[in-house]
């Protein structure tokens, strides 16, 4: 592979991966868990009391809605959080996606 088809690819891959700027953490984080492991609550609040871990935003570059929420459920995951709560999105033209959402944590009842 020469030069500058390591640049194109280099750049096109970060371009499909996306843009999840880093979290602004505001609470206690604690140990990763598997992303499977996050529910994601997009409509519903979260049917729990919660503390928020952090804010984690999307500045675009996601051709569908169900890869940013995965890349934000991967997000939360690494935090230690058991829940995604979205808070917003927005698609901005036919290929691209922004949106904002909390890293929780449920509190024991």
């Amino acid at each position: 592979m020469n030069k500058s088809s390591l640049l194109l690819f280099l750049s096109l891959s970060l371009f499909l991966s996306g843009c999840v700027e880093p979290s602004m953490v505001v609470g206690q984080p604690s140990a990763a868990v598997a992303s499977e492991a996050v529910d994601v609550y997009y409509i519903e609040r979260p049917n729990c009391n919660f503390e928020t871990i952090a804010h984690i935003n999307v500045s675009g570059g996601y051709f569908s809605l169900q890869a940013m929420l995965r890349n934000m459920r991967r997000e939360a995951a690494e935090l230690g959080a058991d829940g995604l709560y979205v808070q917003q999105t927005q698609q901005l033209n036919t290929r691209e996606f922004l949106g904002t959402a909390r890293a929780i944590r449920c509190l024991p009842a």
